[in-house]
Order: structure tokens, then sequence, then C-alpha cells
């Protein structure tokens, strides 16, 4: 289990997660499917992008699955993808695009959602650093401005530097943490997977 699964597990098997002033737990499993599709969106560190799908229909994947109307999801299709320097690659296919390129579309079907969490597994990866902070920027601002969280697994201090608050882990436990420019030393036991 990486530590993004770990997150997102926890969000929703904890009797003490709650989300609209309802615990998560008693939902039934069809409800609780549906509040994990529009609240987290995930930036998988190997894409995973439907191959016969376009990269703008990778994009709205998710938003059709969400019932938005076909206006909707292509003007946040087209924005996202522009936003991530891919608006000319809309129509090209997994196979077509780069690694880079992946990365971007599975970052711009993120970033496409209204969801208040974005799980991002080693989202700069695949790409050069100059696209690395654009990147990162990117998401920054859409935790600054629309008040999104996000979740940066990563093993790249520079990435992590775009941080409010980092957890550094080793073997399973908390060793550091850095918020607001404030280190406090710490080690917390991790829960392990049974």
């Amino acid at each position: 289990m990486t530590a993004t699964d770990a997150v997102a597990s926890l969000a929703f098997v904890s009797k003490r997660y709650g989300t609209g002033g309802r615990l998560v737990w008693a939902l039934r499993e069809s409800h609780r499917a549906r509040l994990r599709r529009r609240t987290i969106a995930f930036v998988f560190q190997f894409f995973n992008l439907l191959p016969t799908l376009t990269a703008a229909q990778n994009v709205a994947v998710p938003l059709r699955a969400d019932g938005r109307r076909r206006a909707e999801v292509e003007a946040r299709v087209a924005g996202a993808l522009a936003a991530v320097g891919l608006a000319d690659r809309a129509d090209h296919r997994p196979d077509e695009l780069s690694g880079g390129e992946m990365q971007r579309v599975a970052i711009a079907r993120a970033l496409a959602t209204d969801a208040r969490l974005i799980l991002a597994d080693e989202p700069t990866g695949n790409l050069d650093s100059v696209r690395s902070e654009e990147i990162l920027e990117l998401l920054r601002r859409a935790s600054e401005r629309e008040g999104r969280s996000v979740v940066l697994v990563t093993h790249d201090h520079r990435a992590a530097a775009y941080g409010d608050r980092i957890l550094t882990l080793r073997d399973g436990r908390i060793v550091d943490q850095v918020e607001g420019g404030v280190r406090r030393a710490t080690v917390t036991r991790l829960p392990r997977r049974q």
C-alpha cells in the first residue's frame, strides 16, 4: 500500500471522518463511492490512462461518471488541458504521448473535477524541471485560490518544498514534520495493514 492509498483509505474507513455533517462510515457503499468520486481526485504515479481514449476523453472520464452536461465537460476538459500545456494534444491517445505528457493528462484529469482533495503520487516524476515547477504552481493555485487540499507524495525535496506542511516518512513512521517553516521533531508509528 502506498502512502497515497493509505490516505485515501483512511478518509473513508475511519469512523471519525465526516463530510457535510455526515459520518462517512454510516453511508451505504453506493453513497460512499459517489462521495469518493466527488471528493477525491487522484494523480497516479503511473497515470492510469485508458489506452483507447484520447487525452481529452481521459480527462473527461470522472466528469462523465459524475453526470456532468456535455458542454460543461467540454469546457472543463479544454481548460484543464490548456492549463497543463496540452491543448494541442487533446486528440492523441496515450501511446502517442510522451511519459511527461501522459503525466500532465493525469494531472489535468484531477484539476478538471471539483474534488476538494487531490491526492498526487509523484506528480512530477516524469517531468523536466521547468514543467515540474509549472505543475507544482498549478497545484498550489488549486489550493490557494480554490480551497482544495493537495496531498503530494514525492521523493523530490524541491517538489515537497511547495507544501505548507511537510511530513517525512521513513519505514512507516513520521520522522520529521515542518509546518509554516517550523520544524517539529516527531516520531509516530503508522498503523500497519493486516
